[in-house]
């Protein structure tokens, strides 16, 4: 069985995965530390997708020198066995795939071929070999098993050489750290430049928002101060324009005027007024006074026509309650009085009024007589206009229905039947899984599908189909 130094695990192990020399070698002594730790405490130890470590005592035995043939005692000792997981096994396995298995008879000793073997392969390749364990834990070695000076020699240089590398090694990783805590150090004293100069141009950014700011709220109150002072400007000019106005309109105010309106002044002191220019005051002036004067003349005219009208209405009523056989003649030569020409000018004016409402009634009749008789004519006329046009359609419709009856009465069944086709009804549509008949039954009642075929000129139909109801008329009996 071959057998692998230190030096080679951690070579292959630095292959494998990257690590170099020094720190493969280092991880697989912890890990034969930690087993040596477990099989002292629980006798076993177990890897995950490696296999079980177990320690087994054996007991003393007898066995024989093959070279001098002395019968000699083998003490006692712990045998540590090892027990593959299933992957290991399967991939060691795997090459000697093609091999038999071959049953071994229970109790015969491999004792004598595993020493022949060992030592073979001691004389072949002494300088691989290494216990990886400490000497006070190795169980008791094989008395024939030699170690010679040289080779102890060789390891402890092997292990001075491995000691040697790891200081290096180890100053390697402390020069790296260091070099890393610098660059570390580098990075943050940047980062934290980087934050200072951050930070100075926002301050900067934010100092000049707020000039600005000031500056805008100093032109702001520049412009509201100019605005103040330009509305202060016109109302002073506008004060001066009143006053000037005043000036003007005062001096052709009347001595009395100005004694009242310095009264008015008096009593309205802290008042506010605005001066009227005088042609407003007499424009307003005449048109009060015209409008007294026109209501003054409206309601003497008023007055005086209700007095006519009162006077006359008195003198007719007097004339038709007189009788009039006591209407004494008239002197052939006595001149009339002003008062009888008056009064005798009302009778006759009266009797003109009469006689002209009288009239004007009859007027009124006549007209709203020949309106009556034109508007009775006029309805007459569309009366007899509306029933032509009646007679005239329900003639067509006649005619229609017949020509519509004779050409659907070329189906005996619908010649022989009760109905006639006299038009259209409606529209539909076949639905899918639908029959004439059953359309037919739907909206005209069983036994009708006669009237639909001979309408559509089918007896089949298919979904979607657009089919016509016809309108139908019941036939009237011959006497």
């Amino acid at each position: 069985m071959s057998k692998f130094s230190l030096n080679t695990l951690g070579k292959l192990l630095a292959d494998k995965s990257g690590l170099s020399q020094v720190e493969a070698e280092l991880f697989i002594r912890k890990m034969f530390d930690v087993c040596n730790q477990g099989l002292d405490a629980d006798k076993q130890v177990k890897i995950k997708w490696l296999g079980t470590f177990k320690v087994q005592a054996t007991k003393d035995r007898e066995s024989i020198n093959v070279n001098t043939g002395e019968r000699f005692t083998i003490e006692g000792r712990d045998k540590l066995t090892f027990t593959p997981d299933n992957i290991l096994k399967e991939i060691v396995n795997k090459p000697f795939a093609q091999f038999e298995t071959v049953v071994v008879n229970d109790g015969v000793d491999f004792d004598e071929i595993d020493e022949k073997f060992g030592e073979e392969q001691t004389e072949d390749a002494p300088a691989q070999v290494i216990d990886f364990l400490d000497e006070e834990k190795t169980a008791t070695p094989n008395p024939e098993a030699v170690v010679n000076g040289s080779e102890k020699e060789k390891e402890k240089e092997a292990e001075d050489e491995l000691a040697k590398q790891i200081a290096i090694e180890q100053a390697k990783l402390e020069r790296l750290k260091q070099a890393q805590l610098e660059q570390e150090r580098i990075q943050k004293e940047k980062q934290e430049q980087e934050r200072l100069e951050q930070e100075k141009l926002e301050q900067e950014r934010l100092e000049q928002e707020r000039l600005e700011q000031e500056r805008l709220e100093q032109e702001r109150l520049e412009q509201e101060r100019l605005e103040q002072e330009r509305l202060e400007q016109e109302k002073l000019e506008l004060a001066q324009q009143q006053q000037a106005l005043k000036a003007v309109v005062e001096p052709a105010v009347p001595a009395s005027d100005e004694s009242e309106d310095e009264e008015e002044e008096e009593e309205s002191s802290n008042s506010h007024h605005i001066v009227i220019p005088r042609y407003l005051v007499v424009a307003v002036c005449l048109i009060v006074v015209a409008l007294i004067g026109g209501m003054g003349w409206f309601a003497f005219n008023y007055g005086q026509m209700t007095a006519q009208r009162d006077h006359l209405a008195m003198q007719l009523n007097q004339y038709h309650q007189a009788p009039a056989k006591k209407v004494p003649a008239k002197p052939a030569a006595a001149p009339l009085s002003q008062e009888q020409k008056l009064r005798q000018k009302a009778m006759e004016d009266s009797i003109r009024m009469a006689k002209t409402a009288e009239a004007v009634k009859l007027a009124e009749k006549s007209d709203e007589e020949s309106a009556s008789a034109e508007k009775a004519k006029q309805t007459e006329a569309k009366a007899k206009a509306e029933a032509k046009e009646k007679a005239k359609d329900k003639a067509e419709e006649k005619a229609a229905s017949k020509i519509a009856s004779s050409q659907y009465d070329k189906d005996a069944r619908v010649r022989t039947g009760a109905y006639r086709i006299i038009g259209v009804a409606q529209t539909v549509t076949v639905g899918a899984g639908q029959t004439l008949e059953q359309i037919s039954t739907r909206y005209l009642g069983s036994g009708m599908e006669c009237y639909v075929e001979a309408l559509n000129g089918t007896s089949t139909v298919k979904a979607g189909q657009k089919i016509k109801i016809p309108k139908l008329e019941l036939k009237k009996k011959k006497k």
